[in-house]
């Protein structure tokens, strides 16, 4: 196996519904267990918004077990879709939080969550999909994300994009160029290949992936893990992996930024 034993993309207990045995000392300990050299706890920022006090917490927390495992302290946040290129967190300095996701979680002009089963007609999933790309062109010149999270995950739910591939994989090609550019890393999230809605998705994802690769875009692994036994998953993301014989020096790792 070609993979870095990291996890860059762990929720806690604090995420508000994560399993209630998340906690940070408990994530710490199972990522010894499985292995793991450097992981990171990263939780959400989005429209219940996490708040300071939690994220101080979270490090102080860290900072309380003792552990040979790198780690590190970062945040998921959704763009603010009122403010295109700004997220809706952003009460911290460069360098303050690494690494920082940005990765959207509810549908633009809609309000409902990802994961919810919507009946969309073609002009609401044209109108979404115009939108997560627009957003995403314009929060990778945001200077505090350091890495695009589970990239395609909201446009791959109800039928909004059946397959990546044709102008869907033009529309990446342009995302990717501008993240290439800003020095913006892409994940490979295990969760979102877990519950990818159909196979025919899956298996088109790899494409996406390939593109960013032959980018030189830096890949971050994160199993987005809201359960101990999810974290440093790489049942699916190890598939890609093979097949894209990825070298060392692409994958991203979390730097501080001083």
């Amino acid at each position: 196996m070609n993979a870095p034993l990291v996890d860059y993309h762990i929720h806690t207990v604090y995420s508000g519904h994560a399993a209630s045995d998340l906690t940070v000392r408990a994530v710490i300990e199972r990522a010894g267990q499985e292995g793991l050299k450097s992981i990171a706890i990263t939780e959400h920022a989005f429209y219940s918004l996490m708040g300071r006090a939690n994220l101080e917490q979270i490090k102080r927390e860290v900072e309380a077990v003792e552990t040979q495992i790198e780690v590190f302290v970062g945040m998921e946040i959704d763009p603010d879709y009122a403010y295109e290129g700004r997220l809706i967190f952003e009460d911290f300095d460069k360098g303050e939080l690494f690494p920082v996701l940005a990765g959207t979680h509810a549908y633009p002009g809609i309000g409902k969550g990802w994961s919810e089963s919507l009946d969309l007609t073609l002009p609401d999933k044209r109108k979404i999909y115009n939108s997560w790309f627009r957003l995403m062109e314009k929060v990778i010149e945001n200077p505090l994300v350091d890495v695009l999270a589970h990239p395609g995950r909201l446009i791959s739910q109800n039928g909004i994009v059946e397959e990546f591939s044709t102008y869907v994989l033009r529309d990446f090609d342009d995302l990717f160029t501008g993240a290439k550019e800003k020095g913006i890393a892409i994940e490979l999230n295990e969760g979102f290949l877990s519950r990818c809605p159909t196979e025919r998705l899956k298996k088109s994802y790899l494409d996406v992936i390939c593109l960013g690769i032959d980018k030189r875009l830096k890949l971050s692994l994160g199993s987005d893990a809201h359960r101990l036994d999810k974290i440093g998953g790489k049942r699916f993301s190890i598939d890609m992996i093979e097949k894209l014989k990825i070298s060392p020096e692409q994958y991203y790792r979390p730097v501080k930024q001083l």
